[in-house]
C-alpha cells in the first residue's frame, strides 16, 4: 500500500498537540463538529488544499488524494453529552484493551480478523505512530457506499442467497454489498465472516451504515469503520 509519509507527518505536526478533551458533543438530535474543528481544518488545508477533515462519533479522519492509498485516523479523547439526562460521558466504552481508544479497538479487531483470514472484508488498518500517548492509524482508502455504488452489479443468485440469509436472521447488512462480497470472495468465505460477526465479535456489524462501508478503488467491498461506537456500557 503506497502512501506519502512526508505529507502524513506534515498533517500530524499541524494537528498536534490536540486540544484537551478533544472530541464531539452528542445531542439527542445531531452531532456537533469536534472542538476546534474549524481551526484544525484550516491548518491541514493550508498544507494541502485538497485535504478534507471528517469525523464520526469516535475518530477524526484526514483524507486527501495526495496521501496515496490511505486515510489518517485520530481517536477522540474527550466526552459527549446526553441532552436528555444532562450528563457527560467520557469515551470509555470501546471494546478493545483500552476502553477510551476506538482507534486501538479498530486495530485490534483488524488484527483478529487477519488471524482468522477474514481481513478482506475490512479496510487494511495499521499503526503509524503514537503522539502524546495517542495512537495514530493509517487505513486503506475505501470509498463509502454513501458516495459510491459498485459497478460490478452482483449476480442474481448472490442477491437471492443474501435475501434468504436475511430472512433467517443471519445477515443484517446491505443486501447488494454482501452479494458483492459473495461474488468477490466466495460463498464459503462470506459464511465464515457472518459466523464470526454473529458469534465471535458482534461489534463489527453493529454500526453498519452507508458511511461505514463501501468499496476499494479496485471495486472490492470492505468495511471502513468497524469499532462500533457505544454510548453506554
Amino acid at each position: 500500500m503506497n502512501f506519502n509519509n512526508k505529507l502524513v507527518d506534515k498533517f500530524l505536526n499541524a494537528v498536534f498537540p490536540l486540544p484537551e478533551n478533544f472530541g464531539v458533543v452528542l445531542s439527542n438530535t445531531d452531532v456537533e463538529p469536534p472542538f476546534e474543528y474549524s481551526m484544525i481544518k484550516r491548518k491541514i488545508q493550508y498544507i494541502d488544499n485538497k485535504a478534507e477533515l471528517n469525523f464520526g462519533m469516535s475518530k477524526m479522519i484526514i483524507t486527501s488524494p495526495n496521501l496515496g492509498d490511505v486515510v489518517i485516523k485520530i481517536p477522540f479523547n474527550g466526552y459527549f453529552e446526553n441532552d436528555d439526562k444532562l450528563d457527560w460521558y467520557d469515551f470509555t466504552n470501546a471494546a478493545g484493551s483500552n476502553p477510551s481508544n476506538y482507534c486501538l479497538t479498530e486495530l485490534e479487531k483488524y488484527q483478529e480478523l487477519k488471524k482468522h483470514k477474514l481481513n478482506c472484508f475490512v479496510a487494511k488498518t495499521f499503526p503509524y505512530k503514537t503522539i502524546n500517548n495517542i495512537l495514530i492509524l493509517l487505513q486503506e482508502y475505501v470509498i463509502t457506499n454513501k458516495n459510491f455504488y459498485s459497478n460490478s452489479k452482483p449476480s442474481y443468485s448472490s442477491i437471492k442467497l443474501v435475501e434468504k440469509w436475511c430472512d433467517e436472521g443471519q445477515a443484517h447488512v446491505n443486501i447488494y454489498w454482501l452479494a458483492d462480497c459473495i461474488d468477490k470472495y466466495g460463498e464459503e468465505k462470506v459464511k465464515q465472516f457472518l459466523y464470526y460477526c454473529n458469534y465471535i465479535d458482534l461489534d463489527i456489524l453493529e454500526d453498519f451504515h452507508t458511511s461505514n462501508y463501501g468499496y476499494r478503488k479496485n471495486g472490492t467491498p470492505a468495511i471502513l469503520d468497524f469499532s462500533n461506537f457505544k454510548e453506554y456500557c
